[in-house]
């Protein structure tokens, strides 16, 4: 990876697609859901850049931007506020308070990916090829229909199947034991490519037809999401590289 970067975002969808935005560049993101969880993964991690939302539970995001500016350890960080509100204020706020720039959601990927590059000072564009390869996993981040093997435990029960159709909130799994709704499995994905398993601890049971059922995973931890949302780049890549022509 060439460098990392601390997303502070609370909200799922978000998250997943400025992650998926990142890790295309061979960036890799780091997430934390809000104001105290930005701190310490910041301290822990000491990024390279900080992608700042403004609108985050249990704070405004100009208090966190204050307190990195702040603290001597992460002062020199370089923060890029990602935010819906009304740049007209926002913006020129943010620059007061210390961020090194500034970008309006919606985030488009050349901007986001060419923003990070100036405050990091790396030379700007590495061909086209990433480019396109970018803009195919931004507009597929929320779903990959391609299988991946899995072992599902739940009270009374324990099965193998397949996942199809995976997020970071949730999948469909064809199985061969059979589950109810409302009922929490534990899941264990192998994903061509990754040596250790995907642990999903808590996943739960939506919908059920025939051997095959619908699970929702809630709001995942930071460390899960951020190994859900790497699987879902390697798939998606497998699922480009497949559908080119011979």
């Amino acid at each position: 990876m060439e460098a990392k970067i601390l997303v502070v975002e609370d909200a799922l969808e978000s998250w997943t697609l400025l992650s998926s935005m990142l890790l295309t560049h061979r960036y890799q993101p780091i997430w934390a859901a809000d104001g105290i969880q930005a701190l310490s993964e910041a301290r822990k991690h000491q990024p390279h850049v900080i992608l700042l939302d403004l609108g985050l539970p249990g704070g405004d995001g100009f208090v966190v931007l204050e307190r990195l500016k702040n603290n001597r350890l992460l002062s020199a960080i370089p923060v890029i506020v990602v935010t819906a509100r009304d740049p007209g204020v926002a913006e020129q706020k943010a620059r007061e308070y210390g961020a090194a720039a500034f970008l309006h959601k919606p985030v488009k990927v050349d901007a986001l990916i060419a923003t990070i590059r100036g405050v990091l000072g790396q030379p700007a564009g590495t061909g086209e090829k990433r480019d396109r390869k970018a803009e195919f996993v931004t507009r597929k981040h929320q779903r990959f229909e391609r299988s991946v093997p899995v072992r599902y435990q739940g009270p009374g029960i324990s099965g193998e199947g397949i996942i199809n159709d995976l997020s970071l909130s949730g999948s469909y799994i064809t199985g061969n034991a059979p589950v109810s709704i409302g009922m929490v499995l534990t899941l264990h994905m192998f994903v061509p490519g990754v040596p250790d398993p995907l642990l999903i601890d808590r996943a739960t049971v939506q919908w059920v037809k025939g051997t095959e059922c619908g699970v929702d995973f809630g709001t995942p931890p930071p460390e899960v999401a951020e190994r859900l949302t790497q699987v879902i780049s390697i798939l998606a890549k497998m699922q480009q590289d497949s559908s080119r022509p011979e």
